[in-house]
């Protein structure tokens, strides 16, 4: 088994970084999409992030000076749900707090991707932590990478197909897409949809990208989690199969078939059980 351990010193108290480790809203501002978090001992401790989701639940809560949860994936073989342990220690020091995370339990297969997604969450928790904006973030995990690291050179960052960082694949472009709007992120996940987009979905057919998203950005909120079962991939076209993850359900699969042209995603069928989103019922 592997530990990982780091340091970060904030400009706050340790009062106040201890609200960013046991808050939903305090959770989001650094790490995950999506946050239920219960800080008592017992407690559950469940943060969405990239589309994967941590399930684990609140060891000890000591406040304002340490917090000990589990930690593992929903879903997950080699790190079930709370399989691990994370441990945040919050020390006063001039100026501010000193916190020293240790994750332990880990497996050794683990170790890397997690040591590149602490480096990525504990500066985010620093600004955060200070009342400043982390900002949206980027990270995905290793395995989901498809394209190595390399430099912006984009003139407009906002546009995806700037030939420098254009996606090769339609399978890049489907991935893209998915992940940014189930973590969330549904302006992000338009960029990789036509203007001229048809959808056929359960119950509606729907043209044009504003349409689309209104319809996606109704469901991206719903979500809890995701959990990948599949894709087919056959020239520019992509078929993805998964479990979207809701609070009325995380077992009815979904299916969507895509079409890929010109760099952006023109067609798209989607099948899935409505009634998974459907609205609490009203006593």
């Amino acid at each position: 088994m592997a530990e990982f351990r780091d340091s970060i010193d904030i400009a706050a108290s340790p009062e106040t970084v201890f609200q960013y480790l046991t808050t939903n809203d305090g959770m989001t501002a650094w790490m995950g999409q999506y946050a239920d978090l219960d800080p008592t001992p017992g407690g559950r401790f469940a943060v969405d992030i990239a589309g994967h989701p941590v399930r684990g639940a609140y060891l000890h809560v000591e406040p304002p000076n340490r917090v000990v949860v589990s930690w593992g994936f929903a879903g997950s073989d080699d790190l079930p749900p709370g399989s691990s342990t994370v441990e945040f220690r919050l020390t006063p020091i001039r100026g501010g707090t000193r916190v020293d995370l240790r994750h332990s339990d880990l497996p050794d297969t683990e170790a890397r991707g997690h040591a590149d997604g602490w480096a990525n969450f504990l500066p985010r928790l620093a600004v955060a932590g200070a009342g400043g904006d982390a900002g949206p973030d980027d990270w995905r995990p290793l395995p989901d990478r498809t394209d190595p690291p390399r430099t912006d050179t984009r003139t407009d960052p906002e546009d995806p197909m700037t030939p420098d960082t254009a996606p090769d694949t339609a399978r890049d472009i489907v991935q893209q897409y998915h992940r940014a709007w189930t973590s969330g992120d549904v302006e992000a996940a338009m960029r990789h949809i036509a203007d001229d987009v048809v959808c056929r979905a359960p119950g509606i057919d729907l043209n044009g990208k504003d349409a689309y998203r209104a319809f996606i950005g109704g469901f991206a909120p719903m979500l809890t989690g995701i959990g990948d079962i599949a894709e087919l991939v056959d020239g520019d076209r992509v078929a993805l199969f998964y479990y979207p993850q809701t609070a009325a359900t995380s077992t009815a699969p979904a299916a969507e078939l895509f079409t890929v042209a010109g760099g952006r995603i023109t067609a798209s069928v989607l099948i899935f059980d409505r009634l998974s989103y459907g609205p609490p019922e009203q006593e």
